[in-house]
This record gives structure tokens, C-alpha cells and sequence, in this order.
């Protein structure tokens, strides 16, 4: 006969009991990873009094307050490992197991981060704690968090995730604004990852816009960076080219050539001009992100529009008609046919090619079309000798371009501004660090 435990009549002793078996069961893990998934189990049944106790458990055991308050975000918060992930998704898939919440896709994650017995200890783990807060719950052991001004846990849980949400709508926004201020891909995944740790880290009852506090954040954050940001551009090697974004900017008109004009300005006015004349924000709020008065905002911005104006493109080319010339040069370089290259370059064409010290490239822009076409003829008669392979055309930074794979077996990008029909600039991005996002 099988015997069912009636919840309401366990005792103090078993529960205890079922608490040290799951000690013992996640002995062999992480302890991180152990209290992660304890946490987690008690969020989704609502136990605030075993979150309270895991949540102690995981501080005991090194974890910090940024991983510990976004577990309830833990898909979308950058701070977990794959395995970490893993046996949270399991969690969830385990503790909502119905015909709604299938368990097939968690636990083929599960299987490619952890053993046969590290499944078997954190599954029952994972069983046992889902009983033990049902149960405590049942008894009445589930009260109210005295941290969260009288909300109850669940209900700071659903905030959590509400935060998280909110932040996810603004993430594309927000990479946008920091790739703008820094040039780089990494620094922006970066500057927006230490964003959304504050943002969930915030009083969040404090703040009226979202969209306001987190770029007025992630703003200042660049502003910061920008200052040591400015010594290693001094002492980088060779030309120094903003990361290609791929397709993704097309609809503004930053592109690379503004971007390299945005570099001569200070980090003050490169951010008024940018939330100005880009994003579209009034100086009111400009001033409020770089705390200094409208007045002086408005006065950093027309400093910086009247350095950069000779960068802004005239017009957008059109969208084929660009790549059909990016098309036509990547097919000319390759097979070292001068006379179709030649026809295509301005007189005042110049090659500017980002290799980082990294792998080869100009250690100096190349000007001037005679110039130009002596690098070309070079280059044409490596890639007969070391095959490039065309990987697709495309707008790099707001240019019409290509990648391409090297014989070396790394990518490259190749954008070209174009004035009149006419290439007047072709810019090179060899640096691997810059190209990862790429692949």
C-alpha cells in the first residue's frame, strides 16, 4: 500500500529531515549552483519564508546581491553560466511540470552541462525542495517580507520579473546609445550589462520613465569609460576603426565616417550631440543626464555639429544600388582587374585598415587614387595566392561593404563611402577583438 503524507499533519522532525537530504544531495555541487536552484524552486511556490532561508544560504556561501535578486530574471540577466542556466531552467521546468510547461527542451540543456548523478542528485533536489515549500505553506510558514514594504515575496518575485521585461524592450535602444558613445560592441554589451544591474538593484518606486533613468545611466557610464577610453586610442596601433555593426543602422544617418568625426570631440559634446541631434531629446533631459545646464548643453552640441558637419552624409545611397558597387569592387579586387577598380575610385579616394598590430594591415591611411590603386594591385596579388571567400554583402556601419573569410581563416569587413557613384573612402577592419560579434 502506498502511503500519502498528509501535509497538514507533518511534523516539525520531517520537515527537518527533508531539509538535511537535500543538504546532503547537492553536496557534491556548487554550492552556488545548489542554493540557486533552492532560491528559484521557493520563488515559484511562493515560500517567503524558504526564500528567506536560501537566500541567507546562498550569502553564507559567496554569492553576491546582483545574482541573488536577479534569479527571478535569470534568462535575460547576463550573470549565470551555462550550467548555472541549466539547472535553473530545469527548475522551473520541474516545478510547472503540466501540459503547458514541458520538461523535454530543459532537460537536454541539463544533460549538456551536467553527469548522470549530478542530474539524479539535482533532480531530487529539486523534489524534495518543491515539497518542502508546498508543505510549508500549508502549515502557514509562508509570511510576508518585512523588506519589501509590506509586499509579500511572490509579490516582489512578479516585480522582479516585471523589471526585468521592462529592460529587455529597452536593451536594443540602449545598445544603440552606447555603441554610439564608444565605438565598440564589447564596451557597449558592457556599459548596458553594469545598466541593467542597477536597474534592478534601484528603488524602482522612485522612478517615473524607465526609458529616462536607465539611458541617463547608461550615458553617464560611457561618459566615464570615454575618459580612459581616449589614452588607449592613442596608443593603439595603426588606424583606429570603430566595430562594423552589420545591417542593424541603417535607418540613421552614424555612419562610420561620423562616427571617426565623433572621435575629435570631447566625450561632453559627443554625448550632447548624439541625444540631441540623433536620439532626438531635448536639452532639458541632456542636461539632467550630464549634469550641466540646458544652456551649456546647447552650447556643446553646436561645438560638436560644427566639427562633425563635413562627415554627415549628404544623402542615403540607395540600398541595392550600394551593394551592387560593393559587389562589383569586391569582384575587381580579388581578380586584380585595375581598369574596372580604377573606374570606380575618386581622384581623393583614401584606405584607412584597422589590424590592431593583430594581423596585417596599413599602418597608415593610404590617399589619393594613384596611391590607392599601387595598394590595391598589392593586395590583389596576395588573394590570388591566398583565397578570399565572400561571406555576404552587406551595410556595415551605415556603408554599403562585404565580410569576407581570409586564408587565415578570420573575418574581415570591408565598407565603402560612396560620393557621386564615385568610392571617395574604403575602410578595412581586420582586428579579430573587433569582428567576434561577427561570427
Amino acid at each position: 500500500m502506498i502511503v500519502r503524507l498528509d501535509p497538514l499533519a507533518a511534523a516539525p522532525s520531517l520537515i527537518r529531515e527533508w531539509q538535511r537530504s537535500s543538504v546532503v544531495l547537492t553536496s557534491g555541487f556548487d554550492p552556488s549552483v545548489a542554493e540557486l536552484v533552492k532560491i528559484r524552486a521557493s520563488q515559484l511556490n511562493g515560500c517567503a519564508n524558504c526564500i528567506n532561508i536560501h537566500t541567507y544560504m546562498a550569502r553564507q556561501s559567496g554569492e553576491s546581491e546582483e545574482r541573488i535578486n536577479l534569479v527571478a530574471a535569470w534568462q535575460d540577466a547576463p550573470c549565470y553560466s551555462d550550467r548555472e542556466r541549466a539547472a535553473l531552467g530545469w527548475t522551473e521546468a520541474l516545478t510547472r511540470l503540466s501540459e503547458e510547461h514541458t520538461h523535454v527542451n530543459a532537460y537536454e540543456e541539463l544533460k549538456a552541462h551536467f553527469t548522470d548523478e549530478e542530474q539524479v542528485a539535482l533532480t531530487m533536489t529539486i523534489i524534495v525542495i518543491n515539497g518542502y515549500n508546498r508543505i510549508a505553506r500549508r502549515l502557514g510558514r509562508s509570511s510576508r517580507n518585512q523588506g519589501t514594504g509590506g509586499r509579500s515575496s511572490l509579490s516582489a518575485n512578479q516585480d522582479t520579473v516585471d523589471a526585468a521585461g521592462t529592460f529587455k524592450l529597452l536593451h536594443p535602444k540602449l545598445i544603440r546609445v552606447a555603441y554610439r558613445m564608444l565605438g565598440s560592441v564589447h564596451d557597449a554589451e558592457d556599459i548596458v550589462q553594469e545598466a541593467f544591474a542597477r536597474w534592478m538593484t534601484t528603488d524602482r518606486r522612485e522612478v517615473r520613465e524607465p526609458e529616462a533613468f536607465m539611458r541617463r545611466t547608461v550615458t553617464r557610464l560611457c561618459l566615464d569609460l570615454l575618459k580612459s577610453a581616449r589614452h588607449q586610442r592613442e596608443t593603439y596601433l595603426g588606424p583606429w576603426l570603430p566595430d562594423p555593426i552589420v545591417d542593424e543602422y541603417e535607418e540613421d544617418d552614424v555612419t562610420l565616417p561620423l562616427m571617426l568625426a565623433l572621435e575629435r570631440l570631447t566625450p561632453l559634446e559627443r554625448a550632447a550631440f548624439l541625444l540631441h541631434d540623433v536620439f532626438g531629446l531635448a536639452f532639458d533631459e541632456i542636461a539632467l543626464t550630464i549634469e550641466r545646464d540646458a544652456a551649456a548643453c546647447r552650447q556643446l552640441a553646436a561645438r560638436a555639429r560644427a566639427h562633425v558637419r563635413g562627415a554627415r552624409p549628404r544623402f542615403q545611397i540607395e540600398r541595392q544600388r550600394g551593394l551592387d558597387i560593393a559587389q562589383a569592387f569586391y569582384a575587381a579586387s580579388r581578380s586584380g582587374d585595375l581598369t574596372a577598380l580604377g573606374e570606380m575610385l575618386a581622384a581623393d579616394v583614401n584606405v584607412h585598415a584597422d589590424g590592431g598590430g593583430k594581423r596585417p594591415a596599413a599602418a597608415e591611411p593610404v590617399v589619393g587614387c594613384e596611391a590607392v590603386m599601387k595598394f590595391q594591385a598589392q593586395l590583389a596579388s596576395m588573394f590570388g595566392a591566398d583565397e578570399s571567400r565572400l561571406i555576404r554583402l552587406a551595410f556595415i556601419s551605415g556603408l554599403p561593404g562585404f565580410i569576407t573569410q581570409e586564408a587565415d581563416g578570420e573575418f574581415s569587413t570591408t565598407a565603402l563611402d560612396i560620393e557621386d557613384g564615385k568610392i571617395s573612402a574604403i575602410y578595412v577592419i581586420r582586428n579579430p577583438d573587433k569582428l567576434k560579434h561577427l561570427h
